[in-house]
């Protein structure tokens, strides 16, 4: 089940991100580690539909970067496209405003 978020940027437009199944398993390779707090938060709530505030959108942002340096390190194959649009959804809902969170199923 896929997991759509989104953040307002202005009055009208929101901006989308989705996490996809596929995506998720990369995610988990990371789970409970001390280097990566918000993304291990983000996993263990991400079909809870939370919202994040824009502190914790720029820490999840860096938390991408790193990751995908830590992967990139380790020379493991990734999705670098879905990774990379993650990392610059989080980045401009650090600046615009809390994230919202759907998850497909629950539309």
């Amino acid at each position: 089940m896929a997991l759509n978020m989104y953040y307002k940027n202005g009055m009208i437009r929101k901006i989308h991100c989705q996490i996809t199944d596929d995506l998720v398993p990369t995610l988990y390779q990371v789970h409970d580690s001390a280097k990566f707090p918000q993304l291990t938060w983000l996993i263990d709530n991400l079909y809870e539909n939370p919202q994040i505030q824009p502190a914790i959108a720029r820490a999840l942002a860096d938390e991408m970067v790193a990751f995908e340096t830590l992967i990139l390190s380790l020379h493991l194959p990734f999705p670098r496209i879905p990774l990379k649009n993650m990392q610059t959804f989080f980045t401009g809902a650090a600046t615009r405003g809390c994230i919202e969170f759907k998850s497909a199923a629950a539309r």
